[in-house]
């Protein structure tokens, strides 16, 4: 196992205009070797008061220092962002619209092209029913596939977010691009797209009601999936699928984790899992906070996750909140936001609760001796 120090990351912005109270992903362009992360920038240590903007920030792979930053949008409500390489130094941001309005909430997407720094203008994201109908994707065209699938209980149905941007978009071996969409305690619907995003295809549902935030990849024709609950402690499930989505394993909860945005990839052949987890050392701080320094990175095939090896156990003082993980040629990267001020969050003080800058690693070749 390797134990990691993230006082060597980089901080990608400013961590002060520039801070992130929620979100970030990662893309990567093969051709030029540039990185690319998306976040919402909002002020220093609070939480929530971001949404209305979205930044992206892209240097080169091995030169974080080296960067630049372009706003994506700065409406009143945008939020989640998520990201995908479009090739040739393009990429595609994409993004909720009202979220913090009644009513349906739609996905847009604008296209950054690098070289010659130009944004295209917004479009809105599309969903293929499955009566073949092409209508724009919103909060009501998910909750009416929930609906005709059996799932009635509205309980678990937020009527202020959607999220597409609590997981990580990835590619398949056919060529589709993968995700899932989730409401705040709804079950996650999982996603197809055959033109890079625009489209959505919905293919499957996650019957378990989740804190928005699912992530999954395949491996070997098996679905492995990570999802945070709405629990503090032990807020981490485990969960597999080898129907395409059509059946699920039951959940096993990560002892010791906590509730913080986990990640799957598929690094080695493996399946690989990041989560945060209560960590003795952090002192006298808040409960929630108490898992907040520390992240675990392990193998995760095994039935039982607990028996799978550790890879990596980061650290950092400063915070290690709502991560991404990418492999590039076997080297692993990480994005993370810290959370200086939340960290010592008390008495519910909003004000506090934020997260504050975007840090970035590499992390190298965890592959075990």
């Amino acid at each position: 196992m390797k134990r990691v120090d993230l006082e060597n990351s980089v901080q990608i912005n400013d961590g002060l205009t520039q801070t992130s109270s929620d979100s970030v992903n990662l893309a990567f362009d093969t051709k030029y070797g540039i990185m690319f992360a998306v976040y919402m920038p909002g002020p220093q240590g609070h939480y929530g008061e971001s949404r209305g903007r979205i930044s992206l920030t892209y240097f080169p792979a091995s030169q974080p220092h080296n960067s630049k930053t372009v706003t994506v949008s700065s409406g009143n409500t945008e939020y989640v962002p998520n990201i995908i390489s479009l090739g040739d130094g393009k990429v595609r941001v994409l993004y909720e619209k009202n979220s913090r309005d009644n009513g349906d909430h739609p996905m847009c997407y604008r296209d950054y092209d690098y070289l010659t720094d130009t944004l295209s203008e917004e479009s809105i994201v599309m969903l293929k029913r499955d009566d073949g109908s092409i209508v724009g994707f919103t909060e009501s065209e998910q909750f009416d596939y929930l609906e005709k699938n059996g799932y009635h209980d509205h309980r678990y149905w937020a009527t202020e977010q959607i999220a597409i941007g609590s997981h990580t978009i990835f590619k398949g071996d056919d060529g589709c691009h993968y995700g899932a969409v989730t409401s705040l305690y709804s079950e996650a619907i999982l996603y197809r797209s055959r033109d890079n995003m625009a489209t959505l295809e919905f293919f499957a549902i996650y019957p378990k009601p989740a804190q928005y935030e699912f992530d999954y990849k395949f491996l070997n024709g098996k679905i492995y999936a990570i999802y945070r609950t709405d629990r503090d402690e032990d807020s981490i499930s485990f969960v597999s699928s080898d129907d395409m989505g059509k059946s699920w394993t039951e959940p096993v909860n990560f002892k010791g984790s906590i509730q913080c945005r986990p990640r799957l990839i598929i690094y080695n052949n493996h399946v690989v899992m990041a989560y945060n987890y209560f960590n003795a050392d952090t002192g006298h701080r808040p409960f929630v906070q108490q898992g907040r320094t520390s992240l675990r990175i392990c193998y995760g095939e095994n039935k039982d996750p607990h028996d799978n090896i550790v890879i990596a156990d980061l650290h950092s003082k400063y915070g290690i909140v709502n991560v991404c993980l990418i492999d590039i040629m076997n080297d692993l990267y990480l994005a993370y936001s810290t959370s200086v001020l939340a960290l010592e969050y008390h008495n519910g003080n909003t004000a506090v609760r934020g997260k504050d800058a975007i840090r970035y690693i590499k992390l190298g070749d965890l592959i075990p001796e």
